[in-house]
């Protein structure tokens, strides 16, 4: 439905969140591996050739981070932002 309306999804770091909340199937690990440092590169160069308008980031929780995982989605976003200048992104 999203696709068809211009829309993509994709999550950032890695998928193993540090939070058990029962409600998610996600994998779950209070020391999960580290961000991968190429993903904001990657992403940005993937999302730009979706075709899509418009591109939400998300991620599992990353308590393990001093910032939560903030500056890796700064990166990303101004990466994008690179490839893409046009493309409306949601964080």
């Amino acid at each position: 439905e999203c696709w068809n309306g211009g829309t993509g999804t994709i999550m950032l770091l890695g998928d193993t969140c540090t939070r058990g909340c029962r409600f998610c199937a996600v994998n779950t690990n209070s020391t999960p591996p580290p961000p991968d440092h190429d993903e904001p590169f990657h992403t940005a160069q993937a999302v730009s050739q979706w075709g899509v308008s418009y591109v939400v980031l998300t991620s599992v929780d990353r308590d393990d981070l001093p910032d939560g995982g903030a500056s890796h989605f700064a990166q990303t976003v101004e990466m994008i932002k690179m490839y893409k200048p046009d493309l409306k992104v949601e964080c």
